[in-house]
């Protein structure tokens, strides 16, 4: 996905021979590899980061016909990324999460009206939309202020209650996994007041029950953002 719309270059598609690919402006830049007669096959990740594609043969059951070689000893919540350049990603275990309720998202409302929904670590997002997913989207006011609502009934589901009148503010995560809003002389207005030990690239979603999270730090990918 691009900063400024969808489609973007990237697609990730599971093909009927269970067949994992990602393409980047339409050509192929992974794949599993794997050629399976089953019928039905399906992607699962587990709560140690692990991305698995299960093929079932029924009435038998099924069993693993692929998986990542990244498992790590941290239980938690993590979530696996199709990236702006193509590459794929898994980030966690989540570390931050917004306090609101889960929401639906308008079934009207089809992926090509939904901008970039992911931020990621050293990202540096000035006054205006931050991240859109259907009709949920997180803005950085001139108030600096940061708002997450609803675009159908205009409904808050969060905000940062932190303003300023300096009208140059900056949203950023850092390799820690903290989320800031700074202004002035990139002094600090609010955070997360959620940091992890672990350095690295750490990935913000605006998932699709309206709530934002905070996953990392990336522990596979099979293309690096440099």
């Amino acid at each position: 996905m691009t900063r400024h719309g969808i489609p973007g270059p990237a697609s990730l598609v599971m093909q009927e021979d269970c067949n994992l690919v990602s393409y980047f402006k339409g050509e192929v830049v992974w794949a599993t590899n794997i050629t399976d007669i089953s019928l039905l096959c399906y992607l699962r990740v587990d709560n140690h980061g692990k991305i698995e594609i299960i093929a079932l043969w029924i009435p038998y059951g099924g069993y693993v016909a692929w998986s990542t070689p990244s498992k790590t000893s941290v239980y938690g919540d993590y979530v696996f990324i199709l990236q702006w350049n193509g590459g794929l990603g898994i980030f966690g275990p989540s570390i931050w999460s917004s306090p609101n309720e889960a929401e639906i998202a308008n079934s009207s409302i089809s992926a090509e009206e939904t901008t970039d929904y992911v931020i990621y670590s050293y990202s540096l997002l000035s006054i205006g939309l931050i991240a859109k997913y259907k009709n949920f989207q997180l803005v950085l006011e001139d108030s600096c202020n940061l708002v997450l609502s609803r675009t159908d009934t205009g409904k808050v589901l969060w905000q940062s209650h932190k303003f300023s009148g300096s009208h140059d503010c900056v949203v950023t995560l850092d390799g820690n996994g903290e989320l800031f809003v700074t202004h002035g002389n990139r002094e600090i207005l609010w955070r997360s007041e959620t940091r992890s030990k672990n350095y690295g690239i750490y990935a913000l979603a605006l998932r699709k029950d309206a709530r934002l999270v905070i996953y990392g730090p990336q522990v596979w990918n099979t293309k690096p953002f440099w």
